[in-house]
């Protein structure tokens, strides 16, 4: 009976450690909550609130996310990197046209988030590219970390919708990806 009690007292100790009243600079800097009236997922981080979040349903090896970062600080920031467990690797892009061809371009450094403004990522402009990502299908969660250069490290609950839905200038064929062409979108 002694180690069930031991095992009772060091759960009830890890839920006080893990209240909501936690009050560490970390617990203060980064909160993630679905609010009914926003629809959707919304988190923040430092001075910077992520909005409208989205993954569209895989129609190939490749997706896109998108989302919005307002920046409510007076100091700029840069997304530079998003990670999940469900693509070995998430790529920062920006969508170019020249004459009538479009082509993605990886954007290695980030994508800015000025102070005082709000970056929209969005299907047929800057965006999140998952790799070879796994299997998915419409209303599921997908727990993704944006990684700010100054803010720090957000987790969000994002959720997969499908490409029909995704709004922007892309179609479903877009996200189609073989790693090539993405019915008229290159890789640069």
């Amino acid at each position: 009976m002694f180690p069930l009690a031991a095992l009772v007292i060091a759960g009830a100790s890890l839920a006080v450690g893990c209240s909501s009243d936690d009050t560490t600079p970390e617990a203060k800097a980064s909160s993630t909550e679905v609010t009914a009236e926003s629809g959707g997922t919304e988190a923040s981080v430092g001075d910077l609130k992520i909005s409208n979040a989205r993954i569209g349903e895989p129609a190939g090896p490749n997706t896109g996310m998108f989302l919005s970062i307002t920046n409510d600080g007076d100091t700029a920031d840069r997304l530079v990197a998003v990670t999940t467990g469900i693509s070995p690797e998430v790529q920062l892009h920006e969508t170019v046209t020249d004459g009538d061809r479009t082509s993605m371009q990886e954007l290695p450094s980030g994508i800015d988030v000025p102070a005082g403004t709000t970056t929209v990522l969005e299907p047929g402009g800057l965006h999140a590219m998952f790799m070879k990502v796994e299997p998915l299908t419409a209303d599921e969660q997908v727990p993704v970390t944006l990684s700010f250069d100054k803010a720090g490290d957000v987790e969000v609950e994002v959720p997969v919708i499908p490409l029909t839905e995704l709004g922007g200038s892309m179609g479903h064929s877009d996200m189609d990806s073989d790693g090539a062409d993405h019915g008229g979108m290159d890789h640069g």
